[in-house]
């Protein structure tokens, strides 16, 4: 008789493990397949990637072919056409040519950058260095100086001053703020390794024309005199004259005289007079127009 061998407890162990031995290979199947789908679906079914691209207004503008030197005239500058944002340009930057083809250049230009207003300029420009530094509406005149005036030498090229006019008896501010071109034909600033170079005999100034009548003016009248001031400063001079007798204690010039009274003392020989002028009292010889003494021996007066 042929034994039987009991499998269902074997049956009963085995099929969870069966189970899932068999999901994860369909499980796999499936991600395998929805992968080989993407990888095949037609590029217009995708979503396209958007990239942000700025806008900026564009213009061409000439530029030189090569670096150009000073002194060459602009109609003989070879140029092409590049484009730049506006935003980009700098200030002054010239986007045509035409109307300053018979300037020069006066600073070296590089090569495909655009071309500025200010490094041109006209032909003298090149041979006389002052007038380019010359703004519309200004004037360059020239006074002569010595050590005292010109602040011992120190009032140079780029340096700020203010004119003064020194007479006998008053000086007056007739310049402020004024900048000063040239010393003794040169336009170098001070260099403090040569503070004992010298002194100029003359002096180069960039003035007003309104600066330029009024220290011309002055320049017969008296002595001219710098008082050198910080490029910081822009306060203007509280008190603009000053003459000797303010320096004596007198009232300042221009000043009215105001009495405000009249005092007496003793009677002859030893009689003192005073007035009260802007308020100090100083002796008088006579009585000032409206005051009168009613009595000589009395201190006192009364006004009429």
């Amino acid at each position: 008789m042929v034994a039987r061998v009991a499998t269902s407890g074997f049956r009963r162990r085995t099929s969870p493990g069966l189970a899932l031995g068999i999901g994860a290979i369909v499980v796999g199947v499936g991600l395998t397949a929805y992968t080989a789908g993407i990888k095949n679906a037609p590029i217009s079914s995708r979503e396209p990637h958007k990239a942000f691209v700025p806008e900026y207004d564009v213009v061409e503008v000439p530029v030189p072919e090569r670096p150009v030197a000073p002194g060459v005239a602009v109609r003989d500058i070879r140029t092409r056409l590049e484009k730049f944002p506006v935003h980009q340009l700098p200030n002054g930057a010239l986007r045509d040519l035409a109307a300053v083809r018979d300037l020069v250049t006066l600073a070296p230009l590089p090569g495909g950058l655009p071309v500025l207003e200010t490094n041109l300029g006209a032909v003298d420009e090149i041979s006389n260095p002052v007038v380019g530094r010359i703004p519309p509406g200004m004037r360059a005149m020239t006074v002569r100086v010595d050590a005292t005036s010109a602040v011992e030498g120190w009032a140079r090229g780029g340096s700020i001053v203010d004119v003064l006019l020194v007479e006998k008896n008053r000086t007056t501010v007739i310049a402020e703020q004024v900048k000063v071109i040239s010393a003794e034909r040169s336009l170098s600033p001070v260099d403090v390794n040569q503070a004992g170079s010298g002194v100029p005999n003359t002096v180069t100034l960039l003035v007003t024309q309104e600066q330029c009548l009024a220290i011309n003016t002055a320049v017969p009248l008296g002595r001219i005199a710098f008082a050198l001031r910080s490029q910081r400063d822009l306060e203007s001079w509280r008190e603009t004259r000053l003459s000797s007798d303010e320096i004596r204690g007198g009232a300042r010039e221009g000043e009215r005289e105001r009495v405000g009274g009249v005092v007496t003392f003793g009677s002859g020989a030893d009689r003192k007079q005073y007035a009260l002028v802007n308020g100090r009292w100083m002796p008088a010889d006579s009585i000032p127009a409206g005051f009168f003494a009613r009595n000589a021996s009395q201190a006192g007066s009364v006004r009429e």
